[in-house]
């Protein structure tokens, strides 16, 4: 029988499967790696929801404009 000091987590790869103690001791995560995954990400959304509203704006539909314009309203107030 194992006592809880004995056990260790079992650490799991990118794709779920469980990988040995001594790998998953060589390759611990750094802080770094996830504040550039999280910076990365927030300009890929950003890029995307600038994108999309720019075709929005510049689809031609007076409805469209008309959101577009009371948006650029609210925005001015802030």
């Amino acid at each position: 029988m194992r006592t809880a000091p004995e056990t260790q987590p079992t650490a799991f790869d990118p794709f779920g499967e469980p990988v040995a103690a001594g790998v998953a001791r060589a390759c611990p995560e750094a802080a770094g790696d996830r504040t550039a995954r999280r910076f990365a990400g927030a300009v890929f959304w950003t890029l995307a929801l600038a994108i999309l509203a720019g075709r929005i704006y510049t689809y031609d539909l007076p409805a469209v404009h008309d959101v577009a314009a009371h948006a650029v309203q609210i925005l001015a107030l802030r």
